[in-house]
């Protein structure tokens, strides 16, 4: 935990010191609150994907302007990515492996906007996605479906640090003089093994994103 709280210590720090440049415009904060759709990628022999799982994603977002509609955005989040896999061979043919990571997320985005009409504009972000593991657990069906074991912490077989490239967009409301509501949809595409080992094995996600920012 003391590795996880000093990692995230240093992004914030270092996305702060980033966007306050001297072209700094402006500032929004919000708190974000949405659910996750999750699914695992594998190259590992009969080891298979077998469909979307829902998570959980909530915490504090904010956009540093450098420009009228262009912005740097981060934040710090508690990101729930759940997905399952199938053996697809040998003796667990069959078996499903549901996978429930928890990380401590701090992305990296540039957030472009278009102008306001009717109180509402458009954006479109992309960066990267920085997952640091604060919990790991994983339960195991058998071929019939039932389940021969729950929530085995597996925190000590996978990977402390999770990156992914983020894409995504969505619309903004404004609510009051200082207060907007955005909703929109995030792809977020994990390009790390999430575990350790041989072979490998990437989560990704998609995020039905809702936000209010202040």
């Amino acid at each position: 935990m003391k590795k996880i709280l000093i990692a995230a210590l240093f992004c914030i720090s270092s996305n702060i010191l980033f966007a306050q440049e001297d072209t700094f415009k402006g500032f929004k904060l919000g708190l974000a609150a949405h659910p996750t759709f999750g699914y695992m990628k594998s190259d590992i022999a009969n080891l298979e994907s077998d469909g979307l799982r829902a998570g959980f994603s909530y915490g504090l977002l904010g956009d540093f302007f450098f420009a009228q509609n262009y912005a740097f955005s981060t934040g710090l989040k508690l990101t729930t990515i759940n997905g399952q896999t199938k053996s697809t061979g040998g003796t667990n043919n069959g078996e499903q492996q549901i996978y429930k990571l928890q990380y401590l997320e701090i992305p990296a985005k540039i957030k472009l906007y278009t102008g306001e009409n009717n109180d509402l504009r458009f954006f479109g972000e992309f960066g990267l996605g920085n997952g640091f593991n604060v919990r790991a657990k994983q339960d195991i069906k058998g071929g019939s479906g039932t389940t021969t074991v729950e929530n085995a912490d597996i925190y000590k077989n996978t990977s402390f640090y999770r990156a992914s490239l983020i894409i995504g967009g969505g619309v903004e409301f404004d609510l009051g003089e200082k207060t907007k509501l955005a909703s929109g949809l995030t792809f977020d595409n994990g390009f790390t093994d999430i575990k350790t080992g041989d072979g490998t094995l990437k989560s990704t996600y998609v995020g039905l994103n809702l936000a209010v920012f202040f």
